[in-house]
Parts: structure tokens; C-alpha cells; sequence
């Protein structure tokens, strides 16, 4: 399977999810998780479709967006993270000290 072969209905499927309330969020994340591969490996959509294994990639990706949505709170500092949002975000930064 290629990359652009990726649509809704395969990603609910790896998700288990079964009803359409969340299918928004899920395209959302679809995007994202092609985008955040794009930046991490520095190639373009087109360059990663002959690799199939980066389709699992992309589940993996989208699949803990879906499960690590929400803030997350470390008892130790009594900060609020999310270590996706971290990952996510961190790239962009340019400002590293």
C-alpha cells in the first residue's frame, strides 16, 4: 500500500473506530502525520510512496495522536505536557537553547 492509498476508512479501521463522530479530527491527523513525516525524513509525499513501510508510519503517527490528545500533567514538576505536542512543535523551534 502507498501512502496516498491512506483514507479514512483504513485509518478507522487500524483506530478501531467504528462510529463517524471523530472522522474531522482523524482527516486533521491524517494530514498531520503525512506532514510530520515529510519534516522528519526532509522528503516530499511524492519521494515516500515507493516505501510501503512508511504507511505503518503514519498509523503509528495518527494512532497516538488520537490516544495522547489531551494535557498531561507531571506530578514531579506540576507541569502540563503533552510529549507529542513537544515532538511536534520542537522541530519549528527556533529559538533552542
Amino acid at each position: 500500500m502507498k501512502l496516498s492509498e491512506v483514507d479514512l476508512t483504513i485509518v478507522k479501521e487500524y483506530l478501531r473506530q467504528d462510529s463517524d463522530e471523530d472522522d474531522r479530527l482523524i482527516e486533521v491527523m491524517i494530514q498531520s502525520a503525512k506532514s510530520h513525516i515529510c519534516n522528519y525524513t526532509g522528503q516530499t509525499l511524492e519521494a515516500l510512496e515507493a516505501s510501503e513501510d512508511v504507511v505503518i508510519a503514519m498509523l503509528v503517527l495518527v494512532a497516538d495522536f488520537y490516544d495522547n490528545r489531551v494535557l498531561n500533567v507531571n506530578e514531579r514538576t506540576n507541569m502540563r505536557i503533552n510529549s507529542m505536542l513537544e515532538g511536534l512543535l520542537g522541530r519549528h523551534s527556533v529559538n533552542l537553547i
